[in-house]
């Protein structure tokens, strides 16, 4: 389970001696100071809640609609155009090693409702991950492998697995089309919390080594300044 404080510590201190970049690894959106500029919709805001998320901690919710046919509905929009959680997510995802996408995610229909994730190069280039039933009344862990796999992912659009990894923009929670009858034409609240991406065990030890090697240089340099003299 990846909680709210699984990587704070460590993507903090990564964050603060790397130069600034696009795509974090790993990171994890919790919406603790706000909706990060996420999106419902083209343009619209998402409600933001302090407290009631997956951890007790803050999350973001948004309306989404039941609609036949197509694609179904994006009910949140983590896109670059919007810079959305600082663009931690856009980048090279192979090269990246990310091996896992997650996030948490809770509704108030009566009946269970489909979720998918779209993991967008643009140009017609998304993963479309494999539905996840949700069932009501409690939160629920969306996760996937980032792995060429029909367990993984139903299509690429216009893409290919590479062509879309190597390259992600936008990050987009989905209702399915295919949803129970009984939901039809109904709008119902969605929220989501802890969005997250998790390197291979292998490249977060090369993490955690690069760190430690990083803050030796640095407070190395600090002992080595010459003391001011009178």
């Amino acid at each position: 389970m990846i909680t709210r404080h699984s990587f704070g510590a460590m993507f903090a201190l990564w964050a603060s001696l790397l130069p600034s970049s696009a795509l974090l690894v790993p990171f994890a959106e919790d919406f603790t100071f706000g909706a990060a500029n996420w999106l419902n919709g083209a343009s619209t805001a998402p409600a933001w809640s302090a407290a009631g998320g997956v951890d007790g901690g803050a999350y973001i919710s948004a309306p989404g609609a039941i609609t036949a046919g197509g694609f179904g509905t994006i009910v949140f929009r983590g896109n670059a155009s919007a810079a959305a959680s600082g663009d931690a997510f856009v980048g090279d995802w192979i090269l990246g090693g990310v091996s896992t996408f997650s996030t948490y995610l809770s509704h108030d229909a009566p009946v269970a409702l489909n979720f998918y994730a779209r993991l967008d190069a643009g140009s017609g280039r998304a993963g479309s991950t494999v539905d996840f039933s949700v069932a009501p009344g409690a939160w629920f862990q969306l996760e996937v492998p980032i792995v060429n796999a029909p367990t993984s992912f139903q299509s690429y659009g216009a893409g290919t697995f590479a062509t879309v990894f190597n390259g992600i923009q936008n990050v987009q929670i989905a209702l399915s089309a295919t949803q129970d009858p009984s939901t039809a034409g109904q709008t119902y609240n969605v929220a989501l919390d802890q969005v997250a991406i998790v390197p291979e065990p292998g490249t977060l030890g090369l993490v955690a080594s690069g760190l430690a090697a990083l803050w030796w240089l640095r407070c190395r340099s600090f002992f080595r300044k010459p003391l001011n003299k009178p």
